[in-house]
């Protein structure tokens, strides 16, 4: 079940409630966009820009059950303290286990909010287009419990399209946004200011890291682990054919299943290319499909618009040259640093402004916003 289908009880940009003054609130904290990652979570506070780029991951105590460390010091624990336990609490864009994303979410917020310990910003959330109704209930209920005041949820595909600058005066009717990040591939196609069709797909960066895993163990009888696969990918990947790219080689270190031993295993450019046809191809077929719901109208206008691509895998070498045969449309990475997709989720507050009520006296509703707010 997609946003669309799962809209009862969610408000649209202006709600009922009383109205008052963006001032009295600036000591609540300011407003603060978090874009939820499946790898990274990005943390975007008014004035003051990006503030957090972090690894979405936590890591708990076997022993206690208390979270320990989050972000880069918990992904440094990984596999070298046998009493913790990493924990992903963001999965295919949004929440999975409950009270680790509200913890995340909290400790961000107040770890940015100097010395306002019980800040509640008015906080604005990217989310995946095509998120199931489930999902959104345990965003809200994190999101609230981590000290929202007020909730509004942006489709990724438009916050990444308003953080490009792609729907803004002068720009193109129609906009094409693919987010290409480690759990989902987000497309989106927006015609004057509203999301027109979209489709997500369970395929992205770890897709490809596992992969290579598999192909490490079925070749080689080697266990790598995820991360060492993904630096190898990082190091010599790129999508086939390779074509005159030149051939390069990294080590990857792992455990031998026949002797229980260390071992070494060099990877060129071609073997990872192998290994990672597949899901590739499923990425394409995503965009495909995306792209497959527009009305003729706008099909026809897409020739002369092209694909912008955004999210981590999307630099992967070659990727756009293959999105550009297999659908016939340019494709261009329009974001290289990640942070687009939080950078217009918070460029939406400040579009809103003072025109959205800040604030009620009973917990408010998250409201999802499926057009571009006028500049």
């Amino acid at each position: 079940m997609g946003i669309a289908a799962g809209r009862e009880g969610i408000s649209t940009l202006r709600m009922q409630g009383d109205w008052e003054g963006d001032a009295m609130w600036d000591f609540a904290g300011r407003d603060t966009a978090i874009d939820l990652g499946s790898a990274t979570v990005r943390m975007h506070v008014r004035d003051r820009g990006v503030v957090a780029r972090e690894p979405s991951l936590l890591a708990r105590c076997l022993h206690t059950d208390k979270i320990l460390a989050l972000g880069l010091p918990a992904q440094e624990m990984a596999g070298r303290n046998p009493d913790v336990r990493l924990v992903r609490p963001i999965r295919e864009g949004a929440p999975t286990e409950t009270d680790e994303a509200e913890y995340l979410m909290r400790a961000l917020v107040r770890a940015h909010h100097g010395r306002r310990y019980t800040a509640r910003p008015r906080l604005v959330v990217t989310v995946p287009s095509g998120m199931s109704s489930v999902h959104y209930r345990a965003l809200q209920f994190s999101a609230f419990q981590a000290g929202a005041r007020r909730l509004t949820l942006v489709p990724t595909p438009i916050a990444a399209a308003i953080g490009m600058g792609l729907t803004s005066s002068g720009r193109p009717e129609v906009v094409v946004v693919a987010d290409i990040g480690a759990d989902i591939t987000d497309v989106g196609v927006i015609s004057f200011g509203g999301l027109v069709t979209s489709h997500t797909a369970l395929v992205g960066g770890s897709s490809l890291d596992r992969a290579i895993v598999a192909l490490v163990r079925r070749e080689h009888n080697v266990r790598i682990s995820p991360a060492s696969a993904e630096a190898a990918k990082l190091e010599v990947g790129a999508v086939p054919p390779i074509g005159r790219r030149p051939l390069r080689q990294t080590v990857v270190h792992g455990r031998d299943l026949s002797t229980g031993m260390p071992r070494g295993i060099v990877l060129t450019t071609a073997d990872v290319a192998r290994a990672i046809a597949g899901p590739v191809a499923e990425i394409v077929t995503a965009i495909q499909r995306g792209l497959s719901g527009c009305s003729p109208e706008i099909s026809g206008e897409l020739l002369g618009v092209g694909i912008t691509l955004t999210g981590g895998t999307s630099r992967l070498p070659g990727l756009d040259r293959l999105i550009r045969e297999r659908t016939g449309l340019a494709a261009r990475i329009g974001d290289d640093t990640g942070d687009a997709a939080v950078i217009g989720a918070a460029d939406v507050l400040r579009s809103a402004g003072s025109q959205e009520p800040p604030a009620r006296r009973s917990s408010p509703r998250p409201h999802l916003l499926t057009t571009v707010p006028e500049q």
